[in-house]
């Protein structure tokens, strides 16, 4: 099962059609109601497999079937091709999280014939890697239908077992300045987009900088505080054109409790009150445009939640902590569903060349699966 779930390619650009037609056979196959939700161009769906009756609300074990792109990456081994050496399975998405979807699955298998009280859930879905589309696709989806939400959730990201009931939001956005061309050895006859996208940037830096000094939650989160990241800068056509047009991306990490708008409005602030104004003196046909390209919310499952108390009791546990990346754990909240991270493998080992998973890794999430299962579902 490994083998042909990893010789998909469901880099997110693709389609995940083919895997979805698989996953479709296989679950029918164990005697679970299979629903299909097409996204809204037809090149993806998401998959719910159901075991049990369909009037209460039961247990959702959640992954994502896209991965990151190969390309560009130095892979010792075909990257779709499972490879097993070492006592380690190499492939993309061997970590990150083609694995857990195989434990999901074998462990529903194992409930074949069993009479469950309350429903299992499996939630494979699609675009997770660029913005969780799959995800609020799939809960808008139930929704409409008044399908019974799950009880709880948990999602099988590589935490090496480690329970996770937090993590921070995100919002991405844009700073699109436009300036005015002209010869670089008459600066003073144009307006130099660059310049100006390098102040914004600078201006970022100086918020990051402020958030450090709102430190919170500090023995949950490895960096507790909002951080930014300028990640994308594209302007100028030659050395010696005046550039016209400089467009900067950035994205942000909001800690839970904060206001999700606080560092794109600081940004927005800058730009209107101070830099267009400065930058308008040089020619009236200038502009700096801020636009915000996507958010997402944090993941707050409370502490002491049912299905954080039980993940903590089977895995061994102490206490829960936060996600130091993004889920679809926050969607899943928003829908009303209590949601732990918790799942086989190393996240250190996602999105990397030569991504792998122990072989040690994969025979400990199944019992654990099961256990889970039995707790929550039957009588």
């Amino acid at each position: 099962m490994e083998e042909r779930l990893i010789g998909f390619d469901t880099t997110s650009a693709n389609s995940n059609l083919e895997m979805v037609d698989f996953l479709e056979s296989h679950l029918k196959g164990l005697g679970m109601d299979v629903l299909v939700d097409t996204g809204p161009d037809g090149s993806k769906a998401n998959l719910l497999a159901t075991l049990g009756p369909a009037d209460v609300g039961g247990l959702m074990l959640a992954g994502h079937m896209d991965v990151v792109p190969v390309a560009g990456q130095a892979w010792r081994t075909d990257p779709f091709r499972l490879t097993v050496a070492d006592g380690r399975m190499y492939g993309r998405g061997t970590a990150d999280m083609k694995s857990f979807i195989v434990q999901a699955m074998a462990a529903a298998d194992a409930m074949r014939g069993r009479k469950l009280k309350l429903p299992l859930h499996l939630a494979f879905t699609y675009d997770e890697e660029v913005g969780c589309h799959g995800a609020r696709h799939l809960m808008n989806s139930l929704k409409e239908a008044d399908h019974v939400m799950p009880k709880c959730a948990v999602i099988g990201e590589p935490t090496n077992f480690k329970v996770f009931r937090l993590h921070k939001g995100f919002t991405s956005a844009r700073v699109v300045v436009t300036g005015v061309e002209g010869h670089s050895s008459k600066p003073a006859l144009g307006a130099n987009a660059i310049y100006q996208a390098a102040l914004v940037i600078q201006k970022l830096m100086e918020v990051e900088e402020e958030r450090k000094g709102h430190r919170s939650m500090e023995d949950l989160f490895e960096i507790p505080y909002t951080t930014l990241s300028a990640g994308m800068i594209e302007g100028g056509t030659a050395v010696n054109i005046i550039p016209n047009r400089c467009e900067v991306k950035f994205e942000y990490r909001t800690m839970p409790g904060e206001d999700s708008a606080y560092v794109l409005n600081q940004v927005k602030g800058y730009v209107t009150e101070v830099l267009l104004p400065e930058f308008r003196k040089q020619n009236e046909n200038v502009n700096i445009e801020v636009e915000e390209m996507g958010r997402g919310e944090p993941m707050t499952t409370p502490a002491g939640a049912e299905i954080e108390v039980l993940a903590l009791e089977l895995t061994g546990g102490s206490s829960s902590s936060a996600a130091p990346y993004y889920t679809e754990g926050a969607i899943y909240n928003e829908a009303g569903i209590p949601t732990v991270i918790c799942g086989p493998g190393e996240i250190d080992q996602a999105h990397r060349p030569n991504e792998f998973i122990t072989g040690e890794q994969m025979q400990k999430g199944l019992p654990l699966l099961g256990r889970l299962i039995e707790r929550v579902c039957l009588p």
